[in-house]
């Protein structure tokens, strides 16, 4: 496994979709516009949304390159809550966040684009650790969900079943 994992694979898939965004929303920004979140409550969700996106990001990104070693599989800190902490700090809570700020439909669609290139191209990856992991990999799998950050353990019930 390489440190970028199937990041630059992400990027590459979802760039030009990300720019085409940014370069509508900077020229006409009411485009999409959510005009239902433009409340000083959804405000406050959004900035406290994104404070936790910003702290789960620096997190799992500081832990996984202090623990990243190839042959090791990293099944702790961050990576005991979801397989792919990196990527859900970004797309389950920092774009959805910056969404709810700034009342924006097309930013949250770069949420949903992320998401599903995301899926595409994570296949990839998950191999590559069945392959080198094997057993370790599948009992990981099969107890940690692939992307939001949610405790299985403390809801037994709720265990991935493939």
């Amino acid at each position: 496994m390489t440190l970028f994992g199937c990041g630059l694979k992400l990027a590459l898939l979802c760039l030009p979709y990300i720019i085409l965004s940014l370069i509508i929303m900077i020229k006409y920004p009411e485009f999409f516009d959510m005009r239902f979140l433009d409340f000083p409550l959804f405000k406050v969700f959004g900035i406290i949304w994104l404070g936790l996106g910003l702290i789960f990001w620096i997190y799992s990104a500081v832990y996984f390159l202090k623990y990243f070693q190839p042959g090791t599989l990293i099944t702790k800190g961050p990576f005991a809550l979801c397989r792919n902490p990196i990527y859900s700090s970004i797309i389950v809570f920092i774009i959805p966040a910056l969404a709810i700020i700034f009342h924006s439909g097309l930013t949250l669609s770069i949420a949903l684009v992320l998401y599903i290139g995301f899926k595409i191209s994570i296949h990839g990856e998950t191999s590559v650790l069945r392959k080198i992991f094997g057993e370790e990999y599948d009992v990981y799998e099969k107890s940690v969900i692939e992307l939001f950050p949610f405790p299985l353990y403390l809801f037994p019930r709720m265990r991935i079943k493939h």
